[in-house]
């Protein structure tokens, strides 16, 4: 049983390619009485099959189901975009 999961594996690795894409988008703005803001964050993950486009303000993507999503963001984002497979 082991020796076909590492069939399987191996075979998922060489034939499909997936990704995980984290965006740190701005949860919550506060602006203080001096005029400062302040943003706290929070993390959106995405799975994809197949990444098109990847910028600080716009993402093109498919995902793991084949559906295309696309998001576009007015303010530069934090993005972190790892190879699973």
């Amino acid at each position: 049983m082991r020796k076909r999961n590492r069939i399987v594996e191996w075979w998922k690795r060489i034939t499909r390619e997936e990704y995980e894409m984290v965006i740190w988008v701005a949860d919550t703005v506060t602006i203080h009485q001096d005029g400062e803001r302040t943003k706290t964050w929070k993390a959106q993950t995405y799975q994809a099959k197949k990444i098109v486009k990847q910028g600080p303000k716009h993402f093109i993507f498919y995902d793991l189901e084949g559906k295309k999503n696309e998001i576009k963001y007015l303010e530069p984002v934090d993005f972190h975009i790892v190879k699973v497979w």
